[in-house]
């Protein structure tokens, strides 16, 4: 996925207890006594007719790593795959990943809403299907949004099974608070806002993000309140001509002193022109 302006960056996740690597169902992982990341890569296309299958196998070995491993709680997801908006099979495919997704957690837990981690799911330029994950060993407090409907509970007119991810997860380790921030858009209830409107789209989605920090540092009692406790910041933008003026509403709107990151790929609805996610402490 492109990096977009700026000196190119690299993620990095540091430990400060003993770290140990493995490999086990194709999905790489490091982990300490805590926590536990992994990646798995599959080298399916969106077009085939096995990725909708393929997509449940994927999260039926990530959810047996993690119970065997002994870290059953996933906090946060992110998957990446090309041709999110596109249509094959005579379905759209986020919505043909979107119920691959949900027949692994059904598969698993059953009714399965109280175990639906943070999530993000973007479309890349190229590849097959890319998962993130980091899970752990005791549960998070899995946060909802009251000015949006529960992605778990959209409509039908969004597809056959609705996706399965929460807004949020708090986790806290000892004294230290982590809100893991999922991909967050122009959605409010359960409709788009502002179609072809970019800044007003932004505006939005950090307004989702906003009430999401204040009514989880209310009801979860936490140090967290609002956009001025943002660790990081993620930036999805569907066309890269737009990067220079959203940098300058994030800075506006945030804060330039919260590291952001924005990188180009495509929004999970075709009418939507870009999503925001983010770490909170």
């Amino acid at each position: 996925m492109p990096q977009l302006g700026g000196t190119p960056l690299a993620e990095v996740w540091l430990s400060y207890l003993p770290v140990r690597r493995g490999r086990s169902r194709g999905i790489g992982y490091s982990c300490n006594d805590q926590i536990l990341f992994g990646v798995l890569q599959r080298e399916v296309a969106p077009s085939e007719a096995r990725f909708e299958e393929s997509v449940c196998w994927a999260y039926l070995d990530i959810l047996g790593l993690i119970e065997g491993l002994g870290y059953p709680h996933l906090l946060r997801v992110w998957n990446y795959f090309p041709q999110i908006n596109s249509e094959a099979h005579g379905l759209e495919n986020y919505r043909r990943f979107s119920r691959g997704r949900y027949q692994a957690f059904e598969r698993r837990y059953g009714e399965c809403t109280r175990r639906l981690p943070a999530a993000s799911a973007l479309g890349s330029r190229a590849g097959g299907l890319n998962i993130y994950f980091i899970a752990s060993k005791e549960e998070g407090a899995h946060r909802e949004n009251p000015r949006q409907v529960s992605a778990y509970h959209y409509p039908p007119q969004y597809g056959p099974r609705s996706p399965s991810f929460a807004r949020a997860t708090l986790k806290r380790w000892g004294t230290e608070e982590f809100l893991f921030i999922s991909g967050t858009a122009s959605v409010v209830g359960h409709e788009t806002r502002h179609q072809d409107a970019l800044e007003a789209q932004l505006r939005e989605a950090l307004r989702n993000v906003e009430v999401l920090l204040q009514t989880t540092g209310r009801d979860e009692r936490t140090r967290i309140g609002g956009l001025s406790d943002l660790d990081s910041l993620k930036v999805y933008l569907r066309h890269a001509r737009d990067y220079a003026a959203v940098k300058a509403a994030v800075e506006t709107l945030v804060g330039a002193d919260v590291p952001a990151l924005y990188l180009q790929g495509d929004i999970c609805r075709d009418d939507l022109l870009v999503e925001v996610e983010g770490i909170a402490r």
